[in-house]
């Protein structure tokens, strides 16, 4: 309810900015509960999402906005030593259509606006929802890794986006009483589907990180009793390996999936064994949206969890 109200909040100031049906706003930004109030309330205007992940610099922020050709960014001011405000701002001039910068933190500026603010100035106000039809209105432009040049913006569908979302549930059997962690950024397809989308859907919790590092992984899945790990090998390599992991509780954790690269040799059988948690893989791309292609069913045993990535997902057919 809480979630609504704000998302309805920003919707109505993001409205009154000139946010319209089918024009692009970039989300550019670490994971925080900000960055979940703009999405929803973008989405909720018809506005499309132009996603830029936060490790990225100057010039592939400007390749996605001009390139997607974005009406505005949402950011925030500062993270991890790097000034988004001073990166957007010194390239606004070779973005034409870039007329607002959304800003979580301190600063200002010509086309500036506070977040908060807007937040703030949108309560008790209404807005009028535009009609959407979800198999054919865009949510989102999820960029490809380029590698065959430039990336190429993924034109995703609503119906996509959230059929998509869903379909992660199925490998986990993931429900409402679940509690995910979100070590992933949400702004790549992976993150974006399982823990972006998919724990609203399913009416579950969402523990937020906005940069991983295995303890403090550790000390939230012991505080919050997380129940589900969404991650690449990497995460679960650096967690395996950390000296702290024996003295915290992790027995909350039952389950998590793994993606990004194929999971090393062991890996699966080693995460089971030492962290309790039944581990399954999956493959997807972004092309198909923030979802997934390919998937093993519940209950896999773990021999070809090992092996083999896993079946289609309903819906989808594979060549």
């Amino acid at each position: 309810r809480e979630l609504n109200e704000m998302t309805d909040a920003l919707a109505v100031s993001f409205s009154e900015l000139g946010f319209q049906k089918g024009d692009r706003v970039g989300i550019y930004m670490k994971t925080c509960l900000e960055f979940v109030l703009a999405f929803y309330a973008l989405q909720k205007i018809g506005v499309i999402i132009a996603w830029v992940n936060a490790l990225y610099r100057k010039a592939e922020a400007q390749f996605i906005l001009g390139n997607s050709e974005a009406k505005g960014v949402v950011i925030c001011s500062e993270w991890g030593g790097y000034d988004y405000l001073d990166a957007i701002q010194s390239t606004k001039k070779d973005l034409p259509n870039l007329d607002s910068i959304i800003l979580v933190g301190e600063g200002g500026g010509e086309g500036v606006h506070s977040f908060s603010e807007l937040l703030e100035q949108g309560r008790g106000k209404t807005y009028t929802p535009p009609a959407i039809d979800p198999q054919e209105d865009l949510s989102m432009l999820l960029y490809t890794s380029g590698t065959t040049g430039k990336p190429k913006g993924a034109m995703i569908c609503h119906q996509a986006a959230v059929r998509g979302a869903y379909e992660y549930s199925r490998g986990i059997e993931a429900c409402a009483d679940d509690i995910f962690i979100v070590v992933l950024p949400m702004s790549h397809s992976y993150g974006c589907g399982s823990l972006l989308i998919q724990p609203l859907l399913l009416q579950a919790t969402a523990v937020l990180m906005d940069r991983f590092d295995p303890e403090g992984a550790f000390k939230l899945i012991e505080k919050e009793k997380v129940t589900l790990q969404l991650g690449a090998p990497a995460h679960y390599i650096l967690e395996l390996a950390h000296e702290s992991r024996k003295g915290y509780d992790l027995s909350s954790l039952r389950a998590g999936l793994i993606a990004g690269q194929v999971a090393p040799e062991g890996l699966i059988t080693q995460v089971e064994k030492e962290m309790g948690a039944y581990l399954t893989s999956f493959w997807g791309a972004s092309e198909v949206g923030p979802g997934l292609s390919i998937m093993c069913p519940p209950d896999t045993p773990l021999d070809m969890r090992e092996k083999y990535i896993g079946l289609p997902v309903p819906g989808m057919e594979i060549r």
